[in-house]
C-alpha cells in the first residue's frame, strides 16, 4: 500500500513538471539566431594583467569582473561593459577600475575589429592577507584570467623572526 501511495504522490509532483517542459518552444527566434556570440582570448594579442587593488586586499574583497570589450579597427578597447560578481558590497567599486584600465592598455587583433570580446577577470585571495602579497595571474578556459594574491611563504615569514 505504501508503494502505491509513493507512486501516486510522485506522479502528482512530476506530472506538472513534465507538462511545463513540453510547453517550451523548440525553435530559436530570429533575434536569438542573429545575436552575436562574444569572442574570447583568441582576439587578444596582449592582455595586460590588472592590479589587485591594495584596498581590496586590505578589506579581504575578492570576486569576478565579467567584461565585454568592443574592439576598435586599431585593435584597442573601444567600449567596455562590466558586471561584478562579489559577496562584498565594495566589490564593484574596488575591482572594476583596475579591470577597465588593464583592458584599455591591452592590444587586440585588428581582425577582430567590431567584435565583442568577453573575458572574466577573477580576483582571488589565498590565505591570510599580508603587507606585500605576491600577485600572480593565470589563464584558464573558457576565457577566465585569475588575479591571485598569494600570501608570503612560511619560509620567508620565519626568516623575519
Amino acid at each position: 500500500m505504501r508503494t502505491l501511495l509513493v507512486i501516486a504522490v510522485t506522479s502528482f509532483v512530476i506530472a506538472p513538471f513534465a507538462v511545463s517542459q513540453q510547453k517550451q518552444p523548440a525553435q530559436t527566434t530570429q533575434a536569438q539566431a542573429t545575436k552575436e556570440i562574444p569572442s574570447g582570448l583568441e582576439c587578444v594579442d596582449q592582455l595586460q594583467t590588472p592590479d589587485f587593488p591594495k584596498a581590496a586586499l586590505e578589506k579581504h574583497v575578492d570576486g569576478s569582473v565579467w567584461t565585454w570589450t568592443k574592439v576598435s579597427p586599431q585593435g584597442t578597447a573601444d567600449k567596455i561593459d562590466t558586471q561584478v560578481v562579489s559577496a562584498w558590497g565594495q566589490g564593484p567599486s574596488l575591482l572594476t577600475p583596475p579591470a577597465e584600465k588593464a583592458l584599455k592598455e591591452s592590444k587586440f587583433k585588428t581582425s577582430c575589429a567590431g567584435k565583442t570580446v568577453s573575458v572574466v577577470l577573477r580576483y582571488e585571495l589565498h590565505g591570510e592577507p599580508t603587507a606585500n602579497p605576491k600577485v600572480t595571474s593565470r589563464r584558464e578556459n573558457p576565457d577566465i584570467v585569475y588575479i591571485e594574491s598569494q600570501p608570503e611563504t612560511t619560509i620567508s615569514a620565519s626568516n623575519h623572526h
